[in-house]
């Protein structure tokens, strides 16, 4: 990245089907507090210890006013916020399609941090559990990438997930990363299987570092079955192509193996719960300053 400078951008435009049981579809799934907190601050918080200083924020002009309204224009947060409506379009929604909505907002020589609205990291080795996306710059940096991701290591069903194959996993100072062989939105079990590498699968966690000119590949990618334009099918195009895709593992290297951090889906119910269990008793407004 010598020589770019880097946007962040916060994906909060999804519907949040799966959170209807909390929400009942009226509340942003981004809003929802852990502890006193809502869930979006911790993303905003990871960007800017990160050193990112302007954040274009992806809503859905329909449901998602409430975020405006709470994170406003970001200087309480010590942030420039600006706000990007997604137009849904028929075989043009999901993450691949709101990341292209913020194109023409992202210089030629910008590369941008994306993350999911609703996604939670944590390291709890860390005197801040909330600074973890250092370890993707430094990766993506080093490795000049295309795309850089952040996977969790996980024993768990990875077919609800994108999931993604190392080449060979190396570690440097304690991070844990590597180029890919492969990525797969929603794989079966037996290709699920055959990604496992010392014993986990590696899913994707909804923060990524991409170069400008992925936008290219979310315009080739074809939908899927459900009309939605998924990143990890832009990001296999592009490795197809013979650009260079990285990934970092949410864990910490040591002389045990793979120790996994924490990670919280806040799109699934029990996600929810259980962030709430590990978050709430901490002094989370001395950490979120």
């Amino acid at each position: 990245m010598e020589g770019k400078s880097l946007k962040g951008v916060i994906l909060a435009a999804g519907e949040g089907s799966r959170m209807n049981s909390v929400t009942y579809g009226a509340y942003p799934k981004e809003l929802l507090p852990i502890g006193n907190v809502p869930t979006i601050r911790f993303v905003l918080e990871a960007l800017k210890v990160a050193g990112l200083r302007k954040v274009l924020v992806v809503i859905d002009g329909k449901t998602k006013n409430g975020i405006v309204a709470g994170l406003g224009s970001g200087k309480r947060f010590g942030v420039d916020i600006g706000y990007i409506v997604q137009e849904k379009k028929v075989n043009f929604t999901g993450v691949g399609a709101a990341i292209y909505s913020v194109k023409g907002w992202i210089d030629e020589n910008e590369d941008m941090l994306v993350a999911c609205g609703d996604t939670i990291l944590c390291d709890f080795s860390k005197s801040n559990p909330f600074s973890c996306v250092q370890p993707l710059l430094k990766v993506h940096k080093f490795m000049d990438a295309i795309a850089t991701v952040f996977v969790y290591p996980t024993n768990s069903n990875p077919t609800r997930y994108g999931v993604v194959k190392f080449n060979k996993i190396l570690k440097h100072n304690h991070i844990l990363f590597g180029s890919l062989g492969n990525l797969v939105e929603k794989p079966s079990s037996d290709v699920a299987k055959a990604f496992r590498t010392n014993g986990y699968n590696y899913i994707l966690t909804g923060y990524y570092i991409f170069k400008p000119k992925i936008f290219s590949y979310i315009e080739r990618t074809k939908p899927d079955a459900n009309g939605e334009i998924q990143i990890t099918d832009s990001m296999e195009l592009a490795r197809e192509d013979g650009e260079r895709i990285c990934a970092v593992i949410h864990a910490n290297g040591s002389k045990d193996g793979i120790l996994p951090c924490h990670y919280w889906d806040m799109g699934i119910p029990e996600d929810y719960k259980e962030a709430n269990k590990h978050l709430f008793d901490l002094d989370l407004k001395q950490l979120l300053r």
